[in-house]
């Protein structure tokens, strides 16, 4: 019974070394992590920063550079639908103009207009 106890006792010192040495690695990675997020967020305040000190007006100059104005004048009476571009860059513009749709074909490179069809409402059979 004596070697019972005794072994008993001798079995619970190597756990509970283990079980020290299992908290101090535990608060060791706790403290990396932590020291992780800290410099995650260090750095990520530092980029910030440093973004709103760039100058943004060099995107701007290159866009208004690559724009093509093109004015088209319309019907005061014409309400505006749907436009959309179409094959070879020609613009189509849906319109109602006097209760009739109206289609006009726009071409982009002479900025003349190509066509214009009138869709009427009239009874037909087929």
């Amino acid at each position: 019974m004596f070697n019972v106890l005794n072994s008993k006792k001798e079995s619970e010192a190597p756990v509970s070394s283990n079980i020290k040495v299992i908290k101090i690695i535990a608060i060791i990675l706790g403290g990396l992590i932590i020291l992780g997020l800290v410099a995650l967020f260090y750095g990520l305040a530092n980029s910030y920063n440093s973004l709103e000190k760039k100058n943004n007006n060099i995107s701007t100059k290159t866009i208004e550079k690559k724009v093509n104005q093109f004015n088209f004048l319309q019907p005061k009476d014409a309400q505006l639908i749907s436009s959309s571009l179409g094959k070879n860059n020609e613009i189509l513009l849906r319109y109602i103009y006097q209760g009739n749709n109206l289609l006009v074909v726009l071409d982009t490179k002479t900025k003349k207009i190509r066509s214009i069809i009138t869709l009427k409402k009239e009874l037909v059979k087929w």
